[in-house]
């Protein structure tokens, strides 16, 4: 997604996705979770996110701006009733098909402790360097200094060690409504008709406070507020691991990125990459919407009988948040994004039964519903509008039904519920529910395994070795408590 220094860094592996900009989805935090003996934090893993880690499946139109994916698990469904599952798939052409358009980049780094650090303070140097040295126009570099409530700006590279050297100097951490609220306005007065990116450092869980529903609240209105004024928001971490879940949802819709890092190396790395998107404008202002017919009802999630030997299990509802209705302020170049939705269709009998449904169908099919996606392409200079409409076919004929299955968008569903079921360990804990958790546990090793058979994916196996060490810890609590002898 400890060794005291002056700074405290947990060491995680970081592992970059993408969602909207670049999203973090939390998947290496629960290494170190389960290594110290405890069952992740829902609120530590983005399930959303997480299935933006694996390698996109499909191959991209090399002339669009943004290539669009939307695939049904089954053509054909059983007359007696099925289940039938809908992937929607973005993915943005690569970085050289748009044009660079300069950008306003200032840093913020929320504890200036960091900078008594040889390396980081390095790191820090040599990236502004190479942004400064990358910006072709007169938008500004500069770095928020919260004492102040000041940009400090860096009109050449000879005037970096001066702006760090007045944030290292300042030595206070200060609170986050005070700053969000200084900062934007800090970066409203920016006298020029660039856009801004807004980097924020921190050691700290933005929104982790006393008052953390307020503060959230807050600070999703400031966000949105600065988005419709050109500011986009950056969110990197180190230290404490914040709530992913919560701070990709309060970003998703204002541009912007999240990054999580262990080293000064990714330091620069991340900010670098940052800005570079930044430069890049691609898609924006995307909506994804799903539209479905009566006959077609829609669950938060699949754990089917099929996959998941499992009996009595009621998942916990508000672990699954997705809507049928998106938004994301923007993607950037080469990103991708995954949607996925888990869709029923009654007996053919009792489908028949609706008046309008016996009105349009034909030859047993079936219409589902439609989805539509809107974005504004940069390269084109106008909003595109695509729709796609969705169908299946009633059958009895079972060698046609699974011949025309696609597996693709099979495996991703199946490859989503890995966070899903990490999310739920907790709770089933808590519940002494063992068995049902080391059931799902192991079930979902054996289909990754499967996967791994086909192809080999370094995603996937580090998803096998999270999940076994969830079992043993699993498996080590049920003896110890007698539930297993």
């Amino acid at each position: 997604m400890k060794k005291t220094i002056v700074i405290i860094i947990i060491l995680f592996v970081p592992f970059a996705v993408f969602a909207g900009g670049q999203a973090q989805s939390g998947r290496d935090t629960n290494t170190d979770t389960i290594e110290g003996g405890q069952f992740i934090n829902p609120g530590m893993v983005d399930a959303y996110e997480y299935i933006n880690d694996y390698k996109f499946p499909y191959e991209v139109n090399p002339s669009d701006d943004l290539s669009v994916f939307v695939k049904l698990e089954k053509r054909e469904v059983l007359s007696i009733g099925d289940n039938f599952n809908l992937l929607i798939g973005l993915k943005v052409n690569e970085q050289s098909h748009f044009n660079r358009s300069e950008g306003n980049f200032i840093l913020f780094i929320h504890n200036p402790n960091l900078l008594l650090q040889p390396q980081w303070r390095n790191s820090i140097t040599a990236v502004l360097q190479r942004i400064r040295q990358a910006q072709t126009s007169d938008a500004v570099l500069g770095i928020f200094n919260s004492a102040t409530n000041e940009i400090i700006e860096i009109p050449d590279i000879n005037a970096i060690t001066s702006a760090l050297n007045q944030i290292q100097n300042t030595r206070k951490v200060f609170s986050v409504d005070a700053i969000l609220d200084q900062s934007f306005k800090c970066m409203e007065a920016i006298d020029n008709e660039y856009k801004t990116r807004f980097l924020w450092m921190t050691d700290s869980d933005l929104l982790r406070s006393n008052n953390a529903a307020r503060e959230r609240e807050y600070f999703d209105f400031l966000m949105k507020l600065q988005s419709q004024n050109n500011i986009s928001f950056s969110y990197l971490g180190y230290g404490e691991v914040p709530n992913w879940a919560t701070m990709n949802q309060s970003l998703k819709n204002v541009g912007g990125n999240t990054y999580f890092i262990d080293s000064p190396d990714e330091l620069e790395e991340e900010i670098w990459g940052d800005y570079d998107r930044f430069v890049y404008p691609t898609v924006e202002n995307i909506k994804i919407n799903l539209s479905l017919m009566s006959w077609i009802t829609e669950t938060r999630f699949d754990y089917r009988n099929e996959w998941y030997p499992v009996t009595n299990f009621t998942p916990v509802n508000t672990n699954y948040t997705h809507t049928r209705s998106n938004n994301l302020k923007n993607m950037d170049a080469e990103d991708h994004r995954i949607f996925q939705y888990y869709l029923r269709i009654g007996a053919e009998n009792t489908t028949a039964a609706n008046q309008y449904y016996r009105e349009i169908s034909f030859d047993r099919a079936v219409p589902v519903g439609f989805v539509s996606v809107e974005y504004y392409s940069y390269t084109q200079g106008k909003t595109i509008y695509q729709v796609f409409p969705l169908q299946v076919t009633y059958t009895d004929d079972y060698d046609s039904y699974a011949v025309q299955i696609d597996y693709t968008v099979r495996k991703f569903t199946i490859l989503q519920n890995t966070a899903f079921i990490l999310k739920e360990l907790s709770n089933l804990v808590n519940q002494r529910q063992y068995y049902t958790a080391i059931l799902l546990v192991d079930s979902q090793i054996k289909l990754l395994e499967n996967f791994l058979k086909e192809e080999f994916d370094n995603e996937i196996a580090g998803d096998i070795e999270i999940l076994k060490s969830n079992k043993t810890l699993l498996m080590e609590q049920a003896r110890s408590l007698q539930y297993i002898r």
